[in-house]
């Protein structure tokens, strides 16, 4: 599917994705967001508006929360590919409400897990990843010393944001689809081919006014795999060599699929920006808009975006959505 669709933005230039979303193209909702123009081959906004580019949405009628696990890991910890498995494992039973991000960050952000050096080429961490990271990491009291770690919507349970694999993410995980649904998102996008440039378009709506609240809303850059070598138990290693069993000796696997990999954030903002009054439409839902240039280094067919709305003080996802370029 991935293919034709990339086949279809270099035959017009112009991609329209969508996710959680049903829209017609009419008049703007009014937004406080600037956008930068120059990623649109059509000129301006006012030929953006008339070329029927910009989304109106309409009613959401979804009623499930869906789930953000969050990975920290590294390509040199041994145990993160294991713990990694039990993730896809559970994102495995709904995956069409349950979704994965990998964060190469530790504790202190970038650690001798996330290095790169001769063994290990690939740059998997990003700014905003070990931003994140480091924030997690210097709460008093976390148990965030080292890789693997998960958040489950940034839920707490036993005063600890991140979790083991195993039951600890399972728990957490069931708990959060089980609940009632507090805000509800929809977004749209426009890609273009000869700029790289993205346009994507959001509407949040708080559904639970008890909330008091700011809330925050973020859009990660997710590259959907990309091979590369990952310290693994030698007895995980698949390559062959000298070792016992036909393991690699070095513990170093060599076609290892890193896979939903945090490339940063679309804004450049970890925690994403605060929904205020600028972003509040008459019909009381906010809209977000963003523009942003593909890196030349992602191919958009191997991408998506994870775009999540949270409380900000207590830091807890309350919906996510799975946004395909």
């Amino acid at each position: 599917m991935k293919k034709i669709l990339v086949a279809s933005v270099l035959l017009a230039g112009i991609l329209v994705g969508s996710s959680c979303d049903r829209v017609t193209n009419i008049n703007p909702q009014t937004t406080s967001t600037t956008l930068d123009w120059s990623l649109y081959p059509g000129g301006d906004s006012l030929t953006y508006v008339q070329n029927n580019l910009w989304p109106s949405f309409t009613p959401n009628t979804n009623t499930l929360r869906n789930v953000l696990i969050e990975d920290f890991t590294g390509h040199q910890c041994v145990n993160c590919p294991d713990a990694t498995a039990n993730m896809e494992q559970l994102i495995a039973t709904n995956p069409s409400r349950i979704y994965g991000v990998a964060i190469h960050a530790g504790a202190t952000g970038l650690t001798s897990f996330q290095e790169v050096n001769a063994d290990f080429p690939n740059h998997l961490y990003c700014d905003e990843g070990l931003e994140i990271g480091t924030f997690f990491g210097s709460i008093p009291g976390s148990d965030f010393f080292g890789n693997p770690k998960f958040c489950v919507n940034r839920v707490i349970a036993n005063d600890q944001f991140m979790s083991n694999a195993g039951s600890a993410i399972a728990n957490k995980t069931t708990n959060c689809l089980a609940s009632g649904l507090k805000v509800n998102i929809q977004a749209a996008s426009n890609y273009f081919a000869s700029t790289r440039g993205l346009f994507l378009h959001t509407e949040v709506d708080q559904l639970d006014q008890s909330i008091t609240s700011d809330l925050g809303i973020v859009v990660y850059v997710i590259e959907d795999s990309l091979i590369g070598r990952q310290t693994v138990q030698p007895e995980d290693d698949p390559d062959g060599g000298a070792g016992p069993n036909g393991t690699d000796p070095d513990g170093k696997h060599n076609t290892y699929i890193h896979r939903d990999i945090m490339r940063g954030c679309i804004d450049g903002r970890a925690f994403g920006r605060t929904l205020g009054t600028a972003d509040l439409n008459a019909n009381g839902k906010y809209y977000v808009n963003y523009s942003y240039r593909i890196p030349d280094e992602l191919e958009v067919e191997n991408m998506h975006l994870v775009i999540y709305v949270y409380d900000k003080i207590t830091k807890e996802i309350y919906q996510t959505i799975k946004h395909e370029i």
